[in-house]
């Protein structure tokens, strides 16, 4: 091509592809999780933990533990169960524990975090985070749109407005910090309308950009609380009636993957064994994009009750036989959910300008094209390396975000094309996960001629 066929190029027909062959190289894992779908627990202690294990003949792959503004990361826990490839999940509770006499709950008012009174603790924490180094499913402010929390947006002087400033400076806070193997979870309790449910996220989301799990908490209260001195009339509700409603409205608003932060049943009111053996099975048609759930497996003192609720699978032994069979069930047949997302990728080589022409600055507009039955979370191109002294001049990684299946993203590199180079490789290498967590890289071959 002569250089005043270029020019006619550059500025006659500026998208007009040149000649290139675009290879996309079968997907390899970069990761393999031991389960497709993951199983979270809460117990007391890591004792617990491997009694929990024991109890349904298999290891649970999240463990779920609370700590307080005022506190430093329990590095005996994280460590542990880092150790036994688990993965932490942090409710992360901003008030102080013990609360001191007086307290006052006025002072960890939503506004007050946004207004960076408590950036100290913040990056404290960041900081041990990011040094655990290990991935860390962060849950602040749970279950913020109920009355029960001094971090709700109905209680100790909040109103809804203010918790998206405060989850997004938290959030912006971890960011500074680099803390990178922190991913978020943000946490409502589970509304028992589609309108409820509709207010929660419309009032107290703060966006996809600030977080990476939408979870909820949901529990089967059974009728615990039927019986004086409690005046809330409490019924059996099956796995539907409890999740049904956050979950429909979660996943048309949002392609985030869903996970349940805390759940459980009772004895009382019905039969455990079956709800449990219901909710698994209910799991692959009716709540597909669940990717995690945690059990609350304790013993727990709720609110007016006069004695301690066994929440724990190791409640009878039809329980606990059910939820040993369901999750293994799962876990045999769950296919689902997960798997490499299916790419279709084309690539527009042009000239964007003359000027662009007269520097060598030669664009590459990629269309990357969703083609699989999977959603496709955090697709970004990692690193690229060229021939014949062509050099990137976009600075990597380049994130392109996520996108459902059937849908499109694009991504723009820019190369510096050096002096009389008319042919050249060039290698990107894309990465991206499904739903489950699982990596995947997709090699790509770019030729150009011309």
């Amino acid at each position: 091509m002569t250089v005043s066929q270029k020019i006619a190029v550059a500025l006659f027909a500026p998208l007009l592809a040149l000649a290139s062959l675009l290879m996309l190289a079968s997907p390899a894992h970069s990761t393999d999780p031991a389960h497709a779908f993951k199983l979270g627990v809460s117990t007391a202690s890591l004792t617990d933990l491997n009694s929990f294990d024991a109890a349904i003949n298999r290891q649970a792959d999240i463990f779920l533990w609370y700590q307080h503004i005022n506190q430093s990361l329990d590095t005996d826990i994280a460590y542990g169960i880092a150790a036994q490839g688990r993965t932490l999940q942090l409710s992360w509770e901003p008030i102080p524990n013990p609360k001191p006499a007086p307290f006052d709950p006025t002072v960890y008012q939503l506004k007050k975090f946004t207004r960076g009174d408590f950036d100290t603790d913040l990056r404290r924490w960041a900081d041990e985070l990011r040094d655990f180094g290990y991935p860390v499913l962060f849950r602040p402010f749970c279950e913020m749109n109920g009355d029960w929390t001094y971090w709700g947006g109905n209680t100790n002087g909040n109103v809804p407005a203010d918790f998206v400033p405060a989850w997004r400076h938290v959030h912006d806070i971890f960011v500074q910090e680099g803390a990178t193997n922190v991913q978020f979870v943000w946490s409502p309790n589970r509304d028992g309308s589609v309108g409820d449910a509709i207010y929660t996220f419309d009032n107290y989301y703060p966006g996809d950009a600030y977080l990476d799990y939408i979870g909820f908490s949901g529990y089967n209260w059974g009728n615990l609380y039927t019986v004086p001195p409690c005046t809330w009339d409490s019924n059996w509700q099956n796995p539907v009636q409890v999740f049904g409603d956050s979950y429909d409205v979660m996943t048309a608003r949002s392609n985030k993957p869903i996970i349940i932060s805390e759940m459980a049943s009772p004895e009382q009111g019905g039969d455990k064994a079956a709800w449990i053996t219901e909710f698994f099975n209910q799991l692959p048609a009716r709540f597909p994009r669940i990717v995690a759930v945690t059990w609350f497996n304790l013993l727990n003192r709720e609110e007016c009750l006069v004695a301690d609720t066994d929440w724990r699978v190791q409640s009878s032994p039809t329980a606990q036989a059910a939820f040993a069979a369901g999750i293994q069930h799962l876990d045999e047949t769950d296919g689902y959910r997960c798997g490499a997302p299916g790419f279709v990728l084309s690539a527009t080589i042009r000239w964007a300008s003359y000027s662009d022409y007269e520097e060598g600055a030669l664009t590459t507009d990629f269309n990357i094209a969703n083609a699989g039955l999977v959603d496709a979370y955090r697709f970004k191109i990692d690193s690229v390396s060229s021939t014949n002294g062509v050099e990137l001049l976009t600075a990597m990684p380049v994130k392109a975000g996520n996108f459902s299946a059937g849908t499109s993203a694009h991504v723009r590199l820019t190369y510096r094309i050096p002096p009389g180079v008319y042919q050249y490789v060039t290698w990107l290498h894309p990465s991206v996960e499904d739903s489950c967590g699982a990596s995947y890289i997709f090699p790509v071959t770019i030729s150009r001629t011309g």
